[in-house]
């Protein structure tokens, strides 16, 4: 009981915190976008990618953020190849042949 008394406490003083509450927020909300895309198919990974690069080229967008979005971009490529696998495999499954192109 003891324990989690103390557990208790701990919790309640970090969530009194400001910043615990939004390091907690931004943690989830990355984890959470992280997730989503992960679950994305081929041609929106691929509008997504595109989009950055054309931030990246442009030159708008937050220089602070660059090495940030090379990262993104990198995640991103490797999630499309892995859906492009997927979706191949699929149809490959469904008719029993190769989707055009492969």
């Amino acid at each position: 009981m003891i324990n989690a008394q103390k557990t208790q406490h701990h919790i309640d003083e970090a969530l009194e915190n400001r910043y615990a509450r939004v390091t907690i927020v931004v943690g989830e909300n990355i984890r959470n976008s992280l997730d989503l895309l992960d679950q994305q198919p081929a041609a929106v990974l691929e509008g997504i990618i595109e989009r950055v690069k054309q931030m990246q080229r442009s030159g708008n967008a937050p220089k602070h953020r660059y090495r940030l979005r090379e990262a993104l971009i990198e995640y991103l490529e490797e999630r499309l190849h892995e859906a492009r696998e997927w979706e191949s495999a699929f149809v490959k499954d469904l008719t029993g042949t190769h989707p055009p192109g492969q």
